[in-house]
């Protein structure tokens, strides 16, 4: 029987693990750091389609990650979802596939032309199948105002947000009433049952077994040591090369071109009519794509309607600004006091002068928003910090820059620690198959192999990753028993 270990039950690990289960002659052992939760018994905020409720389970997250989101600034809390499901399990519950030029990007730029937008177009209209999109019953007044803002910036409205169309549209999500369907629910909840299936919870992997460039199996974070005639590591973009690192592997790039989709909010308290909002609905379920000078599709504003901000003023709503194209990156490196601790990250976002202009541009698109009609219907005030400072603060360039500095955050989207591309490439660590240069009998299969962040909410074209790169696995003959 060919023996498998997966490592890390995210998104990518929960569908590895199922679909390669799937084949009675393979046996497949999943581990995960974290807990893992019967069907059925994850924390109750988990199982909400209010993403505030998930936010609110502190427990469903790791407790240490920490990330510096821009150079020099101090490190924050990294919000990565811990056990059986990982940050797939406390998401926003919003699907994307990203836009054509991203996957053509990829074939054109890295070398990955296995990943070209021809290429995965077809796997991404399958995973769609499993997505519904809002409805107008579920509206919030902030979507609403969203979606008909889009007309001041003479932007359609009502666009298939599935598809690369500028303007404001409904957003598709792996929630219906009865709660998330991600990866966990959907894919590894149903194969629990097969025999050959094993997943075992609070089991930290410390590194892999190698043994003349062979990979063996691994070491777990308690010593002991589980020999498989292949090894899989979907572990994520922090932990995936904090593993590699703690297996002595040297490779330069590994832990490097980490990237992620800078965010800003600007809060707003609401007329009285419009404050309530449904507990027990989506907070969020339209976006609104624009372009910046710099690239098509590249911004995204994303409305929410609830109480996030902890300040002076109350808040009842946001909207958040996204730059969705990247040319900064940063990395992460083992924690030298604690090597088997999360690692030290630095995501140097907007690091570079064209991400910095487009961020600027975001935040003229979010000020216009709210400017509409639609938006001064409901909203009473608007502010951009816990001190209530007013959104027109913001015109003076010194100002801006102390703001971003301070509030400017991460999307949760990390990605590309151990890129993908040619074998040649001193910044490639896998092959377009996931499969480490250099060594035998492993491979990476998560979001740390893409080669730069997609223009979406990151865990479906991780999915699609997992799903491409399983199918993959199953059809190549299993090696030799070690």
């Amino acid at each position: 029987m060919r023996r498998v270990i997966v490592v890390g039950a995210g998104t990518a690990g929960c569908i590895v693990a199922a679909r390669l289960s799937e084949d009675a002659s393979t046996s497949v052992l999943l581990f995960d750091s974290g807990p893992d939760h019967e069907p059925g018994a994850q924390l109750p905020g988990l199982r909400s389609l209010n993403w505030i409720d998930a936010l609110g389970e502190t427990s469903a997250f790791y407790p240490d990650l920490f990330a510096s989101k821009l150079e020099g600034s101090e490190p924050k809390l990294y919000n990565r979802g811990t056990g059986v499901g990982g940050s797939g399990a406390v998401n926003a519950m919003l699907a994307l596939p990203g836009l054509p030029e991203d996957y053509d990007r990829w074939a054109r730029d890295f070398g990955c032309d296995q990943w070209s937008w021809e290429q995965v177009q077809p796997w991404l209209e399958n995973l769609k199948t499993d997505l519904i999109v809002s409805t107008e019953e579920e509206f919030t007044p902030v979507d609403r105002a969203l979606l008909d803002a889009a007309e001041r910036l003479g932007l359609p409205t009502g666009v298939d947000t599935y598809g690369p169309d500028d303007g404001s549209g409904l957003l598709w999500r792996n929630a219906n009433a009865s709660g998330r369907f991600s990866s966990l629910e959907r894919y590894l909840d149903e194969a629990r049952s097969r025999d050959n299936l094993v997943v075992q919870g609070d089991s930290q992997t410390d590194r892999l077994m190698i043994e003349n460039d062979v990979v063996v199996g691994v070491v777990l974070a308690d010593g002991t040591e589980v020999r498989a005639d292949e090894v899989v590591l979907c572990a994520g973009v922090f932990e995936t090369p904090a593993i590699l690192l703690r297996s002595q592997l040297t490779h330069p790039a590994i832990g490097k071109n980490l990237q992620d989709h800078p965010a800003a909010s600007v809060y707003f308290t609401l007329k009285p009519e419009f404050r309530e909002a449904n507990a027990t609905g989506p907070c969020i379920g339209a976006v609104m794509r624009l372009s910046s000078s710099f690239g098509a599709g590249d911004i995204h504003l994303l409305p929410l309607h609830g109480t996030l901000l902890n300040g002076k003023e109350a808040d009842h709503g946001l909207i958040m600004a996204a730059l969705m194209k990247v040319t900064s990156s940063g990395e992460l490196e083992l924690n030298p006091e604690n090597p088997l601790a999360p690692p030290i990250v630095r995501e140097r976002m907007l690091s570079t002068e064209q991400d910095r202009a487009a961020m600027k541009e975001a935040i003229v698109y979010l000020e216009q928003v709210i400017a509409a009609p639609s938006f001064q219907r409901i909203v009473e005030r608007v502010f951009i910090d816990e001190h209530g400072t007013p959104l027109s603060a913001l015109h003076d360039d010194e100002f801006f820059e102390s703001w971003v500095r301070s509030y400017v955050g991460d999307y949760f989207h990390a990605c590309g620690t151990v890129r993908m591309g040619e074998a040649g490439d001193p910044n490639s660590v896998v092959d377009q198959q996931g499969r480490i240069f250099g060594l035998a009998n492993i491979r990476v299969i998560d979001a740390s192999i893409m080669p730069d962040v997609p223009s979406a909410n990151t865990h479906l074209p991780t999915a699609l990753i997992a799903e491409r790169l399983s199918a993959a696995m199953r059809a190549t003959p299993a090696p030799q028993h070690v």
